[in-house]
């Protein structure tokens, strides 16, 4: 497993399962004698826990390319768009974008783009004529870009952390799912659970939403670092001929 694999995938799933996890424990131990002491009860916890941990850890870990797809569909497509062009590294370059990099940066990466790839983008009048198009090879510059600074920890660094959150979030969904379901149980076998549910439930809301507004940032944050390194890095040109 790399590391992208293991801090962009795997890790999502683990976080995304605490709070299940806690809340699960939290309604077991309900079955527990009352009348045990301390070290016993210590002890019985552990041996809950323990078990409770290795099963989402294990569920999450078979689920994780689901979990990845669902933060795609629920996520990432609908804020970035699913060909990409509304992703970050797709605005900074576009003429339009009101967070585009500055006139000169943009024409000093289409120039590169053009030499490496043979990839020209268009300029600011083509695009107005035509955004879609303009966008759809932005798409494809990238790409080529992202393969060339591919080796760069830096912006390996980012697209881990990227991965994440993305992950994350889809993470989150079942977990707020699951939280849900044990409201609806609680309320119909009428038992005394209610403010520890909707407590966690909150504080899952609370972690999505830290998690979408961090995605864009670290997304952005990334297309400013792989414009950067691709720019200034004269070693990350294409061998058009080898």
């Amino acid at each position: 497993m790399d590391k992208y694999e293991k801090i962009a995938r795997v890790y999502p799933c683990i976080a995304g399962s605490i709070i299940p996890i806690i809340l699960s424990g939290i309604f077991i131990f309900r079955f527990f004698p009352s009348g045990w002491n301390i070290w016993e009860t210590f002890i019985a916890k552990i041996s809950v826990f323990v078990p409770i941990t290795v099963f989402y850890g294990a569920l999450g870990f078979w689920c994780r390319t689901i979990i990845a797809n669902t933060s795609k569909l629920i996520f990432q497509f609908p804020l970035f768009k699913q060909d990409e062009t509304m992703m970050p590294t797709t605005q900074l370059i576009s003429w339009k974008s009101t967070k585009r990099k500055s006139e000169q940066d943009i024409k000093n990466i289409a120039k590169k783009v053009k030499t490496d790839f043979g990839i020209k983008l268009f300029s600011e009048k083509e695009e107005e004529t035509n955004p879609d198009e303009a966008k759809r090879t932005i798409v494809d510059a990238v790409g080529k870009i992202r393969e060339v600074t591919r080796g760069n920890e830096n912006l390996q660094q980012y697209n881990r952390l990227y991965g994440f959150f993305r992950n994350y979030l889809g993470a989150c969904v079942y977990a707020i799912a699951f939280i849900v379901l044990a409201l609806i149980i609680n309320y119909i076998c009428l038992l005394e659970y209610g403010i520890i549910l909707w407590s966690g439930l909150v504080f899952q809301l609370i972690l999505g939403l830290i998690s979408f507004l961090i995605l864009k940032l670290i997304g952005f944050e990334y297309a400013r670092a792989l414009f950067n390194a691709y720019i200034t890095d004269a070693s990350y040109t294409y061998k058009t001929e080898q």
